[in-house]
């Protein structure tokens, strides 16, 4: 076993590449001196400068200001969910595609302007409501692919109503979803 040792060690040392010889480092000249010696004072001096808690600050919780923005915030949300409401309501009012198309375009509209829903408002009950008043409007007839259950026979409100519905339901899944995280985004999808 010690004759491996030295025979690998001898191996080694005869592997060993030439090094050119190096000058001793010289002593610090009288500039080098200057900056090092300045660079020191000015690092003890900075110490004392350091600023401590001799105790944590006290932070006191102002329940009764927390609370009253919290109900003025409760109060403009109620606004403007009645507001939202009332554009549902305009599309639920439509008899014909036309005046689906208006009324879809200008909760679009809406939606894009204010850029976000109101805290708590029901965002798979709203969109259930505008998908029936969809489906309530007129239809008419056209051939399409058959299949098990339509026998080749499809019904549409148009096809402008059917754009009109799928942007207005674009913008408002755009709208309505939650993202949470720090420095990852992560989004939760209402509906």
């Amino acid at each position: 076993m010690l004759s491996r040792l030295l025979l690998v060690v001898g191996c080694a040392s005869a592997l060993r590449l030439p090094v050119p010889q190096q000058s001793p480092a010289a002593s610090l000249g009288r500039r080098e001196f200057a900056s090092v010696a300045a660079s020191a004072a000015a690092a003890m001096l900075a110490v004392p400068m350091a600023k401590a808690y001799d105790a944590l600050p006290q932070v006191d919780a102002d329940f009764g200001a927390i609370e009253k923005m919290r109900i003025e915030r409760e109060a403009v949300a109620r606004k403007e969910t009645v507001e939202v409401n009332s554009y549902v309501k305009a599309i639920e009012r439509c008899a014909t595609k036309d005046e689906f198309i208006d009324a879809a375009d200008k909760m679009s509209v809406y939606v894009i302007g204010k850029a976000k829903f109101p805290e708590g408002m029901k965002i798979k009950a709203m969109v259930k409501r505008i998908a029936e008043a969809y489906d309530s409007l007129p239809k008419q007839r056209y051939r399409c692919e058959a299949t098990r259950t339509n026998n080749g026979v499809c019904y549409t409100p148009g096809k402008d109503a059917e754009l009109a519905y799928q942007s207005l339901l674009n913008e408002v899944d755009k709208y309505s979803r939650i993202v949470v995280g720090d420095y990852r985004t992560v989004t939760y999808k209402a509906f």
